[in-house]
């Protein structure tokens, strides 16, 4: 069947396959191959649908994933088809983020429980010194040492921090209201060593840029909205020369914000409600917090937030 499939037009699904494959490096910081055979998927899905008569991925209905993984679960071994259901997943997951579909298609497949990889995770001193290395009080550096300090403080994803207002932060109280998946919003803590940096950012921001084309906290030079591509070459710059590079994806700070809180012995709910997670996976759920409880576990557990600043006035 893929085969014949080889010579179907799939032009109009380009646009969305391209941006997905960005979205798998950039925002689940997936690695080379997976995001070819992720895509590679979606591809041939984009085949079958064409075949069908459906003009792009903004016209798929549910049934159309469920006749899908039917049609290759009968040619396909074991692992293949587990693959493909993982790409299904991940693919939803982003038309939802883009708000082109409006529920979870893969829903419509009933998917076996899958092993998921543990992330890796920076030393403290490994983030310490990839914190530190935006050295100088220039506009580019003060920026991205601000975003770096609130990636680790909170545990943000790329999108949620490159997505982020200034009226999302509460300096008097010390915590971000964070837009992430579904459109859900969750208040963050966030320790006084980011709090410092995104002063300093805020306060040289209108002398650094002239002319702002967003209501978005984190801009270029030139006013306009820092993109993810561009935060994850930042990232990857400053790594370079720790020796980090191999080991720093787009969400490593996020993975090494939770590990960190884990290890000094952070509740798991607590951690969960952090991040945004809608669930604890294979992770038994013991106990439920107050959103009072978050804000202890975060000053007492996370290693940068015991430094004391005041604000006095300032927001």
């Amino acid at each position: 069947m893929e085969g014949k499939d080889k010579d179907v037009d799939i032009s109009a699904f380009g646009n969305d396959l391209e941006a997905f494959g960005l979205y798998l490096q950039l925002e689940l910081g997936r690695g080379k191959n997976t995001r070819l055979s992720y895509v590679g998927d979606m591809k041939l899905f984009a085949r079958f649908l064409a075949r069908m008569g459906v003009k792009g991925f903004a016209n798929v209905e549910k049934r159309h994933v469920a006749e899908w993984i039917e049609s290759v679960s009968s040619e396909t071994k074991a692992g293949t088809q587990s693959r493909k259901l993982s790409s299904v997943r991940a693919f939803s997951e982003f038309m939802m983020d883009e708000k082109i579909w409006t529920e979870d298609f893969s829903k419509a497949v009933a998917r076996p429980k899958l092993r998921r990889p543990v992330p890796e995770a920076l030393s403290i001193s490994e983030v310490d010194a990839l914190l530190n290395s935006p050295q100088g009080d220039g506009f580019l550096a003060v920026r991205d040492r601000a975003m770096l300090e609130l990636m680790y403080s909170s545990g943000l994803r790329v999108s949620e921090l490159c997505s982020l207002k200034l009226s999302d932060i509460d300096f008097d109280e010390g915590f971000i209201r964070v837009r992430g998946k579904g459109d859900k919003t969750r208040l963050v803590p966030m320790g006084s060593s980011a709090q410092e940096a995104v002063l300093k950012y805020r306060d040289i921001l209108p002398q650094s840029v002239k002319k702002v084309k967003g209501a978005e906290l984190f801009l270029t030079a030139r006013g306009r909205k820092l993109s993810r591509k561009t935060f994850w070459f930042n990232i990857k710059k400053y790594a370079r020369p720790l020796g980090l590079e191999d080991r720093v994806k787009p969400h490593i700070l996020r993975h090494s914000f939770a590990t960190h809180l884990l290890q000094n012995g952070a509740n798991l709910m607590a951690i969960r409600e952090m991040l945004g997670h809608s669930d604890l996976s294979t992770t038994q759920i013991y106990t439920k917090l107050a959103n009072g409880t978050l804000f202890s576990e975060h000053a007492l557990r996370h290693p940068r937030a015991s430094m004391k600043f005041s604000f006095g006035s300032r927001g």
